[in-house]
């Protein structure tokens, strides 16, 4: 049976986390290990697409 882990990188919004992530996944893809990664900025863009988070979406809908 193989163990999973989860890696979680936090930080300031430009400070390299993606980078990182990608960089670890393809290391451990190297090593033989499964790997995803799930990037926030693209998560984001498929969960929130059309719920209207601008100023002018909450005042339309107020």
């Amino acid at each position: 049976m193989e163990t999973g882990a989860t890696v979680w990188l936090t930080g300031l919004p430009s400070a390299g986390k993606t980078t990182i992530a990608y960089a670890l996944a393809e290391r451990l893809r190297g090593e033989g290990r499964r790997v995803e990664v799930l990037d926030g900025d693209e998560i984001r863009e498929f969960l929130s697409a059309g719920l209207g988070f601008s100023r002018a979406d909450r005042d339309t809908n107020v």
